[in-house]
């Protein structure tokens, strides 16, 4: 997923701490707006569900273990430390100990990283431009028009939409231009050793004062009209011709790439395609690139702080760090293995606050998702922040089965913001959109044990989870889709008054209730209340 959420600096206008939450004023960030509920903010109750649970004499278990499938995380942060998952049977010492597949994972597993740790996955683009990538060398040289695309197989036609959302004709035009440049360059460089035989250190007005009047010289002078123009005319003419150089090498290696530059995922030795083969990577959770993940993880779990009292929704989780998502669009196949290796080792609740428009090993992944409620695990996924309709536009993953429907272990969550309305940005949808939760201005960790805010749908899932998590410890009997059924019956409704949908025309106005099928805000206190009820109801039974 393009992780396109905003940072802001926090300003810390309210001290939120324990089960007694109060609000400051509603004119800014203000940490751990998201954990309460009353008039003017429209939060997700956390904090009188603890009140709730402590009045009723309820107890968790403290054994709940919750998979985080983000950029990793920062493990030595001081306020996510001690709610990190610890592989208690695995020792750092090279060996697999508990013979689980995965050697030295004491705090979880990085996908993205060679066995040996020589290279860990930064970057990937989007996963269009890699599909382009793979299907260019068979199909660069064929025509299209109009007769080849009434003709074209279904191959072809997936080459051409994938080209498209690689928008990567855009830069091959250029690359052709920058290689006309060139050429122009070339011919006034001769035309300037002819004009001034011997002259070392030409400048660019001496080219401009050549006096010639053909059209070749017109011509090339047009080309690199904005070079010249744009700067001193006592510029070395030198120095023009090597900046240009410099960019149409460039342009010429990254065109040569799509072809003969192999995808460095490949380095991690598995079989992109074989979701059972599942042995690869390393125990290095904390790469460069761990700031989303340790925000993403910081909602969910944050320990309690001095500095400005913000904690995560459910701190008496532990966290299980699993690193699969880079820079840009994951990988279907690290999606799968992560999700296997978060259930096979204990996990109850998986956040994941990724998704993309396309999949090229889409099964993979539902296949993991079926695993995963094979085996009684919830997972709650991000909508996305393109501001559309989940049910018009598809973003994978879906929560499938082999028949079209919905899994019932995967619940995907939309962003609201402080006085109850969709975020600006968040995707929704009747029939794939779950609740909406907190994610507008959300304070969660940040670099050097410190704190960021932060807005989207990928902040909106950890509080979801954070709320399963405090469900799945304190009422362990109730299954992964009871589970989520109670996070949808108990939301706070967003009313029935007329809005505009996030990024829709400025005359297309729907309710509230139309927007997803639970139409409301995730409600923690009102989500353990009905977990008491079934509970209740599972014990008489």
């Amino acid at each position: 997923m393009k992780r396109n959420w905003r940072i802001v600096p926090v300003m810390l206008l309210c001290c939120i701490g324990g089960s007694s939450m109060q609000a400051g004023k509603d004119d800014g960030c203000v940490a751990g707006w998201h954990l309460i509920f009353n008039d003017s903010v429209a939060g997700a109750n956390v904090s009188s569900a603890f009140s709730w649970l402590d009045m009723h004499k309820i107890k968790p278990k403290k054994k709940i273990v919750v998979g985080v499938i983000d950029s990793g995380s920062d493990t030595t942060h001081l306020y996510l430390k001690d709610a990190l998952w610890h592989n208690k049977k695995e020792r750092d010492n090279g060996k697999d100990n508990d013979k689980n597949g995965y050697a030295g994972d004491i705090l979880g597993w990085n996908f993205l990283g060679t066995t040996d740790g020589s290279f860990n996955m930064q970057s990937a683009g989007t996963e269009e431009f890699r599909e382009f990538k793979r299907l260019y060398p068979k199909y660069k040289d064929c025509v299209v028009d109009s007769v080849a695309i009434a003709n074209a197989t279904p191959e072809f036609l997936y080459y051409l939409k994938m080209r498209a959302g690689a928008r990567i004709d855009t830069y091959i035009k250029f690359a052709a231009y920058l290689e006309q440049q060139g050429k122009a360059y070339d011919e006034l460089s001769r035309r300037a050793s002819e004009a001034y035989p011997g002259k070392d250190s030409l400048r660019v007005m001496d080219i401009m004062n050549i006096d010639a009047n053909d059209s070749v010289f017109n011509m090339c002078a047009q080309l690199i009209a904005v070079d010249l123009m744009s700067g001193s005319r006592d510029r070395l003419w030198k120095t023009l011709v090597d900046n240009h150089n410099a960019k149409l090498e460039l342009a010429r290696k990254r065109i040569h790439g799509i072809e003969f530059d192999p995808d460095k995922r490949l380095l991690m030795g598995d079989n992109i395609h074989d979701g059972k083969d599942c042995f690869y990577g390393n125990n290095n959770v904390m790469c460069d690139d761990y700031y989303h993940g340790t925000f993403v993880a910081g909602v969910i779990a944050a320990q309690p702080n001095v500095i400005n009292k913000m904690t995560g929704i459910y701190p008496l989780a532990k966290v299980m760090t699993i690193r699969a998502v880079p820079e840009g669009d994951e990988y279907d196949k690290d999606i799968s293995s992560a999700i296997r290796y978060a259930v096979d080792n204990g996990a109850k609740v998986i956040n994941m606050s990724f998704g993309k428009r396309t999949s090229p090993d889409a099964v993979m992944v539902e296949d993991a998702i079926t695993y995963a409620a094979a085996h009684d695990v919830l997972l709650v996924m991000a909508s996305g922040n393109s501001g559309v309709d989940c049910d018009r536009i598809t973003f994978y993953p879906q929560g499938l089965d082999k028949s079209g429907c919905r899994i019932d272990n995967l619940i995907r969550v939309g962003a609201s913001d402080k006085k109850g309305n969709p975020a600006p940005n968040s995707n929704y949808g009747q029939n794939t959109v779950d609740v909406f939760a907190p994610g507008v201005d959300i304070t969660s960790l940040g670099p050097d044990n410190g704190f960021d805010v932060s807005s989207g749908t990928s902040v909106a899932a950890p509080v979801v989870t954070g709320i399963a998590a405090m469900i799945r410890d304190y009422f362990p009997k109730l299954t992964a889709a009871q589970v989520k059924d109670i996070l949808i019956k108990s939301v706070t409704p967003m009313g029935d008054k007329q809005v505009k949908l996030p990024g829709a025309k400025s005359n297309e106005y729907v309710t509230y209730d139309s927007l997803c099928v639970s139409g409301g805000i995730v409600n923690a206190l009102d989500a353990v209340k009905l977990a008491e009820e079934m509970a209740k109801k599972r014990r008489k039974n």
